[in-house]
């Protein structure tokens, strides 16, 4: 679905201005960028949201890492005193929340960019931000391999569920392990079959108008006036 006039290289050029600005981690940068993610989704009629839920659920366990590394391992006010080094700190509490939520608008950003660009403009779009430091060819290969390792995250996660869900009675342990891990190396060999296979349609690639570069450098500006607030 392609509703917007921004060309494909200005989206990911807005993107990585984006990505750079959640991951300061900032209350006003964060609340910013939500609701622009939320008018952006809402402006292209919010699409697949099952796919973006999907997604975040599988980072559950991520997520949780990074609320015990923070709230466990930041020096500050005890939340309940009375469990002394068990217990986690307010102040870690609050970075990992703000990192969780960071990660949290970075994966729904890039899922707003798969849904609204085409597969061909995107790879088109990155052969672009490619030529300045590889060749022909490699810019090929940068493309193809970004765009695919993009689109793969969702099943591979899949896959990787569907077999930490089958039962093995019969193994345990190390065993178990070495089951499911050789499982999972054989389903994504599958799956890296079929994709194999496909066909990218390429359009030759054009310069984006001068005036959209006004977006990401607005976006920037934005970002870094939110952050010193």
């Amino acid at each position: 679905m392609n509703i917007y006039p921004l060309h494909p290289l200005v989206r990911i050029a807005g993107l990585l201005v984006f990505i750079a600005g959640m991951a300061l981690a900032q209350p006003l940068v964060l609340l910013g960028g939500t609701f622009g993610l939320l008018l952006a989704y809402a402006m292209a009629g919010f699409p697949a949201p099952g796919g973006l839920l999907s997604m975040v659920i599988r980072l559950r366990w991520l997520l949780v890492a990074i609320l015990l590394v923070y709230g466990w391992w930041t020096p500050g006010e005890l939340l309940w005193p009375a469990l002394g080094a068990v217990s986690p700190t307010l102040q870690g509490l609050g970075y990992g929340l703000a990192r969780i939520f960071a990660l949290v608008c970075i994966v729904s950003a890039v899922h707003f960019l798969l849904q609204v660009t085409e597969r061909g403009q995107l790879v088109s779009a990155l052969m672009q931000l490619g030529a300045p430091f590889l060749g022909p060819l490699a810019r090929e290969r940068f493309a193809v391999r970004v765009l695919l390792t993009l689109e793969a995250v969702v099943p591979v996660q899949a896959i990787v569920s569907d077999v930490l869900q089958q039962k093995n009675q019969q193994q345990r342990g190390l065993s178990r392990l070495v089951f499911h891990a050789n499982a999972v190396y054989s389903s994504v060999l599958a799956q890296a079959d079929k994709s194999a296979s496909a066909v990218i349609d390429v359009a030759e690639p054009d310069a984006p108008p001068a005036v959209q570069w006004l977006f990401p450098l607005l976006l920037a500006v934005l970002i870094g006036f939110l952050a010193g607030r």
